[in-house]
């Protein structure tokens, strides 16, 4: 983890459940986030012109495990040639714990609250909700009018029908979209998908074909 990387945003500043990171190519775009062995990191942008304003946040952080590192956000400044655009804060906030996960890509950093198995589980979570939306015709639905414009409580109504024929469920995970939102509900070792569609004000098991 101690290197020069490239991140997809500006951390502390856009508070993201998930950032990615990348080693720093030989074109140097976006945002470099660095992390020091003292225990210091540093984001800054790469500005494409001498005009632009530079950004940098700065802080401290924690390795906790392989698997876990925590960051506290000390400061954030702006900075421009111009100097009209100059301005510093020291924020002094803990951003939490994120999950270490690398894939074939990147190394993401998820949001977490420091339980491996809860990251793992959220990781399949995560996985079967991107499957899902890769082979949404292959299900039908049934579309019922929501009785409550909140996703999750829609659902709920939606699911406490008898005639659904789910009970003792658990909703474990959710990811908007577009059109409203995508639930993952989990019945003993089976799990099923409901959709909320927000612009329709409907709700809808998704039933395999």
């Amino acid at each position: 983890m101690f290197d020069t990387w490239q991140i997809n945003d500006l951390m502390g500043v856009r508070d993201l459940e998930e950032y990615s990171i990348v080693k720093m190519g030989k074109y140097h775009l976006g945002y470099m986030f660095v992390l020091n062995h003292d225990g210091t990191f540093l984001i800054r942008n790469l500005p494409q012109c001498g005009n632009g304003i530079f950004k940098n946040i700065s802080g401290s952080f924690i390795l906790i495990d392989d698997t876990h590192i925590r960051f506290m956000l000390n400061r954030i400044s702006y900075s421009s040639y111009s100097k009209e655009d100059n301005s510093e804060e020291e924020p002094n906030v803990d951003l939490g714990i994120f999950y270490i996960y690398q894939d074939s890509k990147s190394i993401r950093l998820i949001k977490s609250n420091g339980n491996l198995q809860d990251d793992k589980d959220k990781m399949l979570y995560t996985e079967m909700l991107k499957t899902f939306d890769e082979n949404w015709k292959s299900y039908n639905y049934s579309w019922v009018n929501a009785k409550a414009n909140i996703p999750q409580e829609s659902v709920k109504d939606y699911l406490d029908n008898k005639l659904i024929g789910l009970s003792d469920y658990k909703i474990v995970y959710s990811k908007k979209e577009g059109y409203g939102e995508l639930f993952l509900v989990r019945k003993d070792e089976d799990f099923h998908y409901v959709l909320y569609n927000s612009i329709k004000q409907k709700v809808s098991l998704a039933y395999p074909r």
